[in-house]
């Protein structure tokens, strides 16, 4: 996910465990590269040091996001006669974690470089200690150039997305709206829109969500980039052809039972779906 952006998450169990293994490791590492550094001020320890501490915050940060989300279920709401979903920023937000911990390597390279030359090592390591200085400065300049090339390229940056729900349910109609894109995309549920498949294309630096749509207008899928949205295809398949199966049901989207009966939909207990 770091390096090609792939922002599909799943909220699951699994996924926190995974999440809190790798970020208490890190942190682990991270403490021991700290009691290195305090006997040994090496530059290139430095930077191992603020690299680690880095992935670390993200990391938890990820997994107390990650454990709420999975606690509250899917964000949604009513407004304007409608039931909404919010899109999932949690991927948006560590990515962005991540491209700043990238950015602040080559102040740390810095800090590294200060902080060895204030320590006493023995005169005959000082070719050594510059040689090792450089390895710390180039590979800080590298990472930030990477990342900011990287970062650049990402449709899915916070100042590039729009602040409104990726998914709305109306009783006459279906709407998409992918993040990077200024407008909506309807469908109308006299047109019985099915999901056939999600897939998960390469565009620029990123790896989105896509969801092929097929409709009574067109014998061909209609491909709408979902990405941020956490749901499955089954349970978004399950949310759409219940209303679309049960036109007399599309009513309850306009009051705020509506909320209940997406979010039931959504569940994976077969005992929460409405008959």
């Amino acid at each position: 996910m770091l390096l090609s952006y792939k922002y599909q998450i799943s909220p699951n169990g699994a996924s926190l465990a995974v999440t809190l293994i790798y970020a208490f490791c890190a942190s682990i590492v991270a403490l021991g590269w700290m009691t290195v550094v305090w006997l040994a001020p090496l530059s290139i320890f430095v930077l191992g040091v603020a690299w680690l501490t880095g992935m670390a915050l993200s990391l938890f940060y990820f997994a107390f996001a990650l454990a709420r989300r999975i606690r509250r279920g899917p964000s949604l709401a009513h407004s304007d006669g409608a039931v909404s979903v919010a899109y999932l920023r949690l991927p948006i937000n560590v990515n962005t974690l991540f491209f700043c911990t990238c950015l602040s390597m080559f102040p740390f390279a810095l800090i590294g470089c200060a902080l060895e030359r204030t320590s006493t090592f023995s005169s005959g390591l000082t070719a050594l200690l510059l040689a090792l200085d450089a390895v710390t400065i180039v590979s800080a300049s590298i990472i930030t150039v990477i990342a900011v090339v990287v970062h650049s390229r990402s449709a899915y940056k916070p100042s590039n997305i729009h602040g409104g729900p990726i998914l709305t349910f109306t009783p006459t109609y279906l709407e998409f709206h992918p993040l990077p894109s200024p407008t909506p995309i309807r469908i109308s549920w006299d047109q019985a829109p099915y999901v056939t498949a999600i897939d998960y294309p390469t565009v620029r630096a990123d790896v989105i969500q896509r969801a092929h749509i097929m409709t009574t207008a067109s014998p061909v899928p209609t491909l709408i980039d979902i990405t941020c949205l956490d749901w499955t295809q089954d349970q978004l398949q399950r949310t759409i052809g219940y209303f679309v199966c049960n036109p007399e049901r599309r009513g309850i989207l306009a009051t705020a039972g509506g909320v209940d009966v997406v979010r039931a939909l959504v569940s994976d207990n077969p005992e929460l779906w409405p008959r």
